[in-house]
């Protein structure tokens, strides 16, 4: 036993001893200079590319064994431009020796300089490592029997760890210790021809501390990235502790920062700077991913949050909060060189703040807690998306109060655009079709539900309280109900259906208005013009029509309205006024000299209408008040805004006498500018040969005083057409 034994340790005495002697020996007596034209003709007849070697080469054995070199390159593909297709200043790599023996790989720091990589696609999409790779591909293409056997397979992905073999000469990762990587000042070229694409990445340096599973990795990345069309450099930056286990399953970024800085014509503002920080933890057995801290920063616009995710491989879910910090949208925008638009309050646009519960998966979408700030306005609800191929969307929201004018035109810029677009409309009008009120291909795809309040609303310079909206999508049929609570004292509800299924959309109206007066209505419109009509409103609509613009609609336009108006009055049409025409006519007696009040009072008008092909037929006109009866029919063609009325207008109280007696007027014109006109003619025949000849001795005298009360001209006008009436 005791020789055995000595005899154990005589041999391995002699193997350290010949190893520390060829450690001594070898890099004494083998020098790879002399065989670097082996060398390159090897690797020539291997790959069909010229390596050239024009730096030295050193070997090492003990205590490291190792290799580094000078300046190498290697040729391009055939075809492809002259320059090398790969190259290196430096190259270094070494193993320490005597841990191999117990199955433990130390490495040195690998060190690299100088790379330059030149990567290239040609016209015909051929690559110029398409040759080196080639073979390889080849091998790597299933059978057709594999190809079905993985038809057949139950096809789940198998994520589990890799199971450790049981080998005693294999070599456990958790036993490899890297001191560190460093490549240094290297250049990525990228060249693709067919896509018309040049990326240049330059200065290129990546270093890492010791590379040891489970324990904190500092790398630390630059590059500087050029872009030739369009022409855009980005400067990057990357720096981060990466844990990794040594099953290669967990992965740990902690304190991962990016930092970019972008340039270009096309970059707005010609300079893009941003900031990228979080706690990243990927868990690929668990296939989970989170990341934790996230923050997103440019020099406007800060995003903050936290997203968790699970079933990573297989069917994604994520779920998280995210906040967008105050900041100022028109300030964003012009920075981004968007133009800004021109709103008439100035001071809109300053301030908009987001935040939201996120939930999805990669298919779906749900915000939660969702909560907007936009200037003064605030609002609250939730969204849902699914289906991103044919999405289906849900949202509940609530709207404090937003007054929609401050964010619109000017009234000069909206006037001058209106007035641009009636006068290029007239000037095309023979050549260029109506443009459509709906989108139709839209509708038709549109899969909607969803519910909108808003406390307190101001547009088109109407305030309202109580909005309340709620529209439905889906098939082609969007149908929507809504109704404010607080109208002008009033209150209003309707229905809108509108069926996009067919070539032609049809729409159909369900509209009632309550109690609301329309003077403070209509002065808020149209704040510029007179009001017309006043008095507490009662309206209810139930029409219908067919057609994609304006002029289709009208034209087709039927059904049926009712309208009442309470304690109401007409401005610049005075009953009375029309009714001393005839009565001063007949009993001679002087003209009143003015009317104190150009209007006339009414304690109801009321009335309700057949619509047909978009005339509307109001047969049943009637408007009292204390003292006059006005009892009239006639229609109202949309088509035109023509008014073809004829009303009759009397005292209550009217005697035999022909002043006493009802005085018939026209209205015609159109809705924006109506004209009333008394019909003399009835006058005429309900008059006596006493009160004709009166009539006819009054004219001549009361020209003037007419043209006082009915303008001027008016006179000559009356005094002619009495004269024809009379004679």
């Amino acid at each position: 036993m005791g020789k055995l034994i000595k005899f154990i340790l005589v041999f391995f005495s002699s193997v350290v001893l010949l190893i520390i002697a060829a450690a001594i020996i070898i890099p004494l007596v083998v020098d790879l200079n002399d065989y670097k034209t082996e060398i390159e003709t090897a690797v020539e007849e291997q790959t069909g590319r010229a390596l050239k070697i024009e730096g030295e080469l050193h070997i090492s054995v003990f205590p490291w064994l190792g290799f580094s070199t000078g300046k190498l390159s290697l040729s391009n593909a055939f075809g492809f431009a002259e320059h090398p297709f790969a190259a290196i200043d430096e190259a270094d790599i070494k193993v320490k020796l005597m841990p191999l023996f117990s199955k433990k790989v130390e490495i040195s720091t690998v060190v690299l300089k100088g790379l330059a990589l030149n990567l290239e696609k040609n016209e015909q999409g051929v690559s110029n490592w398409n040759d080196l790779t080639a073979e390889k591909e080849a091998a790597e293409i299933p059978s057709e029997k594999e190809l079905e056997q993985i038809k057949n397979s139950d096809k789940k992905i198998q994520l589990e760890a890799p199971a450790q073999e049981d080998d005693d000469t294999g070599i456990a990762l958790a036993a490899i210790k890297i001191d560190g990587l460093a490549i240094e000042n290297s250049q990525i070229t990228w060249n693709d021809q067919q896509g018309g694409q040049h990326i240049v990445v330059r200065d290129f340096n990546l270093s890492t501390n010791a590379i040891v599973f489970n324990e904190p990795i500092a790398i630390n990345l630059s590059m500087l990235l050029e872009n030739s069309e369009p022409a855009v450099t980005e400067q990057l930056s990357l720096s981060m502790n990466l844990v990794i286990d040594e099953a290669l399953q967990k992965f740990q970024l902690h304190n991962f920062k990016l930092d970019s800085m972008t340039r270009g014509e096309r970059i707005p503002g010609g300079i893009l700077e941003a900031q990228l920080l979080s706690e990243i933890d990927l868990d690929l057995q668990a296939q989970t991913l989170a990341l934790k801290g996230l923050q997103l920063k440019t020099d406007n616009l800060q995003l903050a949050g936290d997203i968790n995710t699970t079933e990573l491989m297989l069917d994604p879910h994520y779920s998280g909060r995210l906040q967008i910090a105050p900041f100022s949208p028109k300030a964003l925008m012009q920075q981004m060189a968007i133009d800004v638009p021109v709103t008439a309050d100035k001071q809109v646009l300053q301030k908009l703040a987001l935040s939201l519960d996120l939930q999805g998966t990669k298919d779906s979408v749900a915000l939660k807690n969702l909560k907007i700030t936009l200037d003064d306005t605030n609002i609250n609800g939730s969204a849902r998306v699914r289906q991103f191929n044919q999405p289906a969307i849900t949202f509940q929201l609530t709207i404090d109060a937003i007054d929609v004018d401050r964010y619109s035109a000017p009234k000069q810029q909206a006037s001058l655009v209106k007035t641009k677009t009636s006068a290029t409309s007239t000037g095309r009008k023979a050549s260029v079709a109506e443009a459509p009120l709906m989108p139709v291909d839209i509708l038709r795809q549109l899969n909607l539900d969803g519910d909108l309040k808003i406390a307190k609303l101001k547009v088109a310079q109407l305030t309202m309280a109580g909005v309340s909206l709620n529209i439905q999508a889906q098939q082609g049929i969007v149908k929507t109900k809504q109704s404010i609570a607080q109208l002008y004292q009033g209150s209003y509800k309707g229905q809108i259906t509108i069926n996009a299924k067919d070539k032609t959309p049809r729409i159909s109206l369900n509209e009632k208005i309550s109690n609301v007066q329309l003077e403070p209505l209509v002065s808020d419109l149209q704040p510029d013009s007179k009001v017309k009509l006043k008095g507490q409103a009662n309206i209810t609509a139930n029409l219908s029509g067919k057609g994609n613009t304006v002029t289709a609609i009208k034209s087709g336009l039927g059904g049926r309205l009712n309208f009442s108006i309470n304690k109401g009055a007409i401005p610049g049409f005075n009953v009375q006024q029309l009714i001393d025409i005839g009565k001063f006519a007949t009993k001679g007696k002087k003209m009143q000299q003015s009317y104190a009040n150009e209007q006339t009072l009414f304690s109801t008008i009321k009335g309700s209408a057949k619509v047909n092909k978009g005339i509307i037929n109001n047969p049943n006109f009637l408007a009292e008040s204390s003292t006059v009866e006005v009892k009239g029919r006639g229609t109202a063609n949309l088509n035109n805004d023509a008014l073809d009325y004829k009303v009759i207008a009397k005292i209550k109280k009217g005697g035999k006498n022909v002043a006493n007696r009802p005085i018939a007027v026209n209205v015609q014109g159109t809705f924006s500018k109506p004209v009333y006109t008394v019909d003399l003619t009835a006058i005429e025949s309900m008059m006596t040969e006493e009160e004709k000849q009166k009539v006819n001795k009054f004219i001549g005298k009361q020209e003037k005083k007419i043209d006082k009360v009915l303008g001027e001209g008016s006179g000559k006008a009356v005094n002619k057409l009495l004269k024809g009436f009379f004679n």
